[in-house]
């Protein structure tokens, strides 16, 4: 078969990763098309993947995000009328729009659902198929397909992710040095219209803190105030997941870094105005308890 991918997100790439390689190792053709967004295309340049990119990330109003998803469709359509894709892959709307219009099987992945809102409402009637994990408590018909895992367990999971030490001194922090890993988002996606994440009295309340007891590091998708930007991360993006399975607390805005701390082992606390509302997040707090979400206004 043919696949085309359709790569909006740094956390895409990482999840879509192996399901490339491995369906190439199987003999099928794959297709990237990708977005400026954040890391991601430097994540694809360093596994070394094909792409086309178009579009990038940051429009803020509904009337220039639409435009954006308009536009993406078009590009997509263009591209998959010279790959001829039977299959495409996403975890973005405009895939499956696409796949719809031109007739190859969509395959649309969440773990956000409904939560999502706009996003998953102009995704989901497009799709063949909607993914999901298994512990998201909603039902989208015959076609909803069900995995046992998360999101993050596509590369996160012991047969692909192993920890590397080396990052420890990358990051100039000696073994058994403890230190904290801060993600802070923008906050400007679809799916983010209407929410609320860490503000930055709170950032800076929660840093100066967190500096009592050890060193912080920031990854940041926007600019940092002058005042925080000696913090900001130097590693390379692919040893992101290295500088979390070290840390000795994730603390931030994004729920895919909770996750992605989660499912290494790593404890992590996510302010979100999602708070309680992603079946996800209640399984890694009920049932394992290494993850605590907190509503932005909880946050003195």
């Amino acid at each position: 078969m043919k696949i085309l991918f359709d790569i909006v997100h740094p956390a895409h790439v990482h999840f879509f990763r192996h399901i490339i390689t491995g369906l190439e190792a199987r003999g099928h053709e794959t297709f990237i098309v990708a977005r400026d967004k954040d890391v991601t295309l430097s994540l694809l340049d360093h596994y070394g993947f094909d792409y086309v990119s178009f579009g990038r990330a940051g429009r803020k109003s509904r009337p220039a995000q639409l435009m954006e998803l308009v536009l993406r469709d078009i590009q997509i359509i263009r591209t998959a009328r010279r790959f001829k894709p039977d299959v495409i892959m996403t975890r973005n709307p405009a895939g499956v729009q696409a796949a719809r219009l031109i007739g190859a099987f969509g395959i649309f992945d969440t773990d956000d659902g409904r939560a999502a809102g706009v996003h998953f409402k102009a995704a989901a009637p497009f799709a063949n198929i909607i993914t999901t994990p298994d512990c998201l408590n909603e039902s989208y018909g015959q076609k909803h397909v069900k995995y046992p895992g998360y999101k993050q367990t596509a590369y996160l999971h012991p047969d692909h992710f192993k920890p590397d030490y080396s990052v420890l001194s990358e990051l100039g922090v000696s073994p058994g040095e403890k230190y904290f890993l801060v993600r802070l988002v923008e906050m400007a996606a679809s799916h983010d219209r209407g929410e609320s994440g860490l503000s930055r009295e709170a950032q800076g309340e929660i840093i100066r803190r967190l500096e009592k007891h050890g060193k912080v590091f920031i990854t940041s998708e926007a600019k940092l105030p002058e005042e925080l930007k000696h913090l900001r991360i130097s590693v390379p993006p692919h040893r992101i997941h290295d500088v979390m399975a070290f840390a000795a607390l994730v603390i931030g805005d994004s729920q895919t870094m909770a996750a992605e701390a989660a499912v290494i082992g790593t404890p992590a606390l996510r302010v979100s105005s999602f708070a309680l509302r992603l079946d996800v997040f209640r399984e890694l707090e009920d049932r394992y308890g290494i993850v605590r979400s907190f509503h932005p206004g909880d946050i003195g």
